[in-house]
């Protein structure tokens, strides 16, 4: 089990010391002890089971919230049965990095979340364990969690993770900017390309790019330039683990987003963090992000975003009608012992099943994976772009994933390196695409 400290440890070697002290007087007690003890026939109270759990949903995380008031009514409903010991973590990169380190040493926390490839790290390791188990013995969880978003976590036939939410992702704009530019959301990458140039003409930064940790927001639009590109890209970005990226798919799309970050982006795009593009959208910086329906909440929170900015923001699908629709890899199950792992997989089950995943919508705006959790009329009337983000989705004909969640974890790893390399001139797409080949392929 993951050891967040040495309290613990010198906890346990105190008791031990009391302990040994005591065991000099145990043999002439022991005859009164076992007089008191005949007399009460009540079993002794079943103690807590501690289970550890790292969290990158903290301070202005768009899902703190969620993450706090989830907690919380856990440990209403079962604090008495298990005790949640909480690491917080400063952000994502920082989770992943640290997750992987643990996970070489053979010690990782009781409950992971499997993201940017923590999922491939702990299974490769032998670090996890399957849900299957548990969830023949709980229907009623498995049904919430449905047969799709658990399908997109097997692997041989074992469910190592179980998805937290389905990520809708297309992007948010700025309708003032749009109006005084007299555009509105792009059909084709033909129009969307056009769009950036109009902004820039009345003056605007187009998009919120960023390439450092996993280059997210640059990733999204990446994605979804390959993923419209014929057969051949829906299957590429469909794809579990591609080990091949020299395609015409990726080069093309690379090459376009050299141009988007060279014309039409934030001048700190290269290196930038994920907060630093959400601050250039939110603070009327740029014209575009495209991210998921979490960030909703951000747009009427005043120490994230300028005053009314909420009214200001419209959603809109990627070009060719298209829209990123995967599930999120979810939780998994780190803790080596019996008592730990049932106790992770309550803390899971709670957290992804119908009671979490209302939690999360509420709280969240994370989209629910079971149809049955709707959001309330409150909801509905405090972030009216999360129902125009839910029709968006309905309409959209081509879904492909994203590159995280289909590429081995040095391929994400690596976008923060290439990326620079790209946008300098000092690689050419096609240089990159073998790069990330070469990369892919260390993992055979």
């Amino acid at each position: 089990m993951y050891k967040p400290g040495f309290a613990l440890a010198s906890t346990l070697i105190l008791a031990m010391s009391i302990s040994a002290c005591g065991s000099e007087n145990s043999a002439e007690n022991s005859g009164a002890a076992a007089t008191a003890d005949s007399g009460n026939s009540a079993p002794a109270a079943k103690a807590k089971v501690k289970i550890s759990y790292l969290t990158f949903r903290v301070g202005t995380h768009a899902s703190a919230k969620m993450e706090e008031e989830q907690i919380k009514q856990f440990n209403a409903k079962y604090g008495d049965e298990v005790e949640v010991v909480v690491e917080e973590i400063p952000s994502d990169a920082a989770y992943v990095d640290k997750i992987k380190i643990l996970a070489a040493s053979g010690d990782v926390p009781d409950v992971v979340m499997g993201k940017d490839g923590i999922n491939d790290v702990l299974i490769k390791g032998n670090l996890a364990t399957p849900f299957n188990d548990y969830l023949d013995k709980n229907p009623e969880w498995k049904a919430a969690i449905g047969e799709d978003a658990l399908t997109s976590n097997t692997r041989d036939g074992k469910i190592w993770s179980i998805s937290d939410q389905k990520q809708n992702i297309g992007y948010f704009y700025n309708k003032e900017m749009f109006e005084q530019a007299g555009i509105k959301p792009a059909e084709t990458w033909d129009e969307f390309i056009s769009n950036n140039e109009k902004l820039k003409a009345a003056g605007f930064v187009p998009l919120a790019l960023m390439t450092g940790e996993n280059a997210w927001t640059s990733n999204l639009i990446l994605a979804a330039m390959i993923g419209t590109n014929g057969d051949n890209g829906k299957s590429f970005m469909n794809t579990l683990h591609p080990t091949n990226f020299n395609t015409p798919e990726m080069i093309q799309a690379l090459n376009l987003m050299k141009d988007l970050m060279e014309k039409y982006s934030t001048k700190d795009a290269l290196g930038a963090g994920y907060a630093n593009a959400a601050n250039a959208f939110s603070q009327n910086k740029a014209a575009m992000i495209a991210n998921g329906p979490w960030m909703i909440g951000d747009f009427s929170d005043p120490t994230k975003s300028s005053k009314d900015f909420d009214k200001k923001v419209g959603v809109a699908a990627f070009p060719n009608n298209s829209l990123i629709s995967t599930y999120e890899v979810g939780y998994m199950i780190g803790a080596q012992t019996p008592e730990t792992r049932d106790a992770a997989e309550k803390f899971i089950r709670f957290k992804t099943g119908l009671e979490g995943q209302t939690i999360a919508l509420e709280y969240g705006n994370v989209m629910p994976v079971s149809n049955e959790v709707q959001p309330s009329d409150a909801l509905k009337q405090k972030y009216p772009i999360l129902v125009e983000s839910i029709l968006v989705a309905q309409k959209t004909q081509i879904h492909y994933r994203t590159l995280d969640s289909i590429v081995y974890p040095n391929v994400t790893d690596a976008w923060k390196t290439l990326y620079p390399k790209l946008v300098s001139g000092r690689s050419t797409a096609e240089e990159i695409a073998q790069e990330l080949t070469d990369i892919a392929a260390k993992n055979k």
